[in-house]
């Protein structure tokens, strides 16, 4: 007899202004992985430019979608995500693209690490045709670290909001919105996740961030300014040994946990985090990629 596979809904919701030139492409990068129990929602904040015509072309697809005037991005995600219901949850920007194969994954890890609160995968950018131009550093995260706020451009780098998913329950009882901002709505959401669960990297690339030219995080003076961090390419440059420690050094001791993949064995597998190497092995678990269908 097969074994009865678990299949947790996904809410993905896709907040986006006048990003049709690239709306399309994301929407398709979501839809095409056919992942069985999709809640996938657009929220547009009255956009002008053909995105609604772009909407309209799936909307059998879609669990919901509304075009109107909002008070922000801020605005969409926090109506997107009150409409939604599923187990695991992400937001996804209306120009950036998520990984194929990247939501089956994701719901394997999460069915078969049930202490796993929520995971991010390694940083990635596509230009505007969607080539990708940068993938970044494989990243270790550490909970006090994030919960103080080291994680921004300027210290430790940051935890990229495309490609970061996690768990419904998490959401609720760090406060179930994210905060009334133009720049730092992730950045605060991760701090207040940290408080409860330290944050799972998946060393493989889950999302794609789009360098559209019109994006708004191009003006980091403001990020940095709503953030509280002064002078921020001084203090880059100095805690540079600092990001390349804790992102390097230390996921090389194990000190860090990590999913990653084995290419000789052809398995995804997750290191809990110890110093000594032995105690890492015998505390492998073994990921497999099952289809859910």
């Amino acid at each position: 007899m097969k074994r009865r596979v678990n299949i947790p809904k996904i809410s993905i919701i896709t907040p986006s202004l006048n990003q049709g030139k690239f709306l399309e492409r994301t929407i398709l990068s979501v839809l095409s992985q056919n992942y069985p129990n999709l809640e996938y929602g657009i929220v547009d904040g009255g956009s002008t430019d053909g995105s609604v015509k772009i909407i309209k072309r799936y909307a059998a697809n879609l669990k919901f979608w509304e075009s109107r005037k909002d008070k922000g991005q801020w605005d969409a995600i926090n109506k997107g995500f009150a409409r939604t219901n599923g187990e695991i949850m992400t937001w996804l920007n209306g120009d950036d693209i998520l990984m194929p194969g990247s939501l089956n994954l994701v719901a394997n890890i999460f069915n078969q690490l049930p202490h796993v609160e929520w995971i991010s995968g390694i940083p990635t950018t596509i230009n505007e045709e969607g080539f990708i131009m940068h993938v970044g550093f494989k990243p270790a995260y550490f909970r006090k670290f994030i919960v103080w706020g080291f994680h921004h451009g300027a210290a430790l780098g940051y935890i990229m909001q495309e490609g970061t998913f996690w768990r419904r329950n998490l959401w609720e009882i760090s406060g179930g919105n994210v905060i009334e901002a133009n720049y730092r709505m992730d950045y605060e959401l991760w701090k207040r996740f940290a408080i409860y669960s330290p944050l799972t990297p998946v060393l493989t690339s889950l999302a794609a961030f789009r360098l559209n030219p019109n994006r708004k995080t191009l003006n980091f003076n403001s990020y940095f300014k709503e953030i509280n961090v002064r002078f921020p390419r001084l203090t880059k440059l100095i805690l540079f040994p600092s990001r390349l420690l804790v992102h390097f050094g230390l996921r090389k001791i194990g000190l860090s946990s990590r999913i990653t993949y084995n290419r000789q064995k052809n398995f995804w597998y997750y290191f809990p985090g110890w110093i000594n190497s032995i105690k890492q092995f015998q505390k492998m678990k073994i990921i497999k990629n099952e289809p859910l269908i």
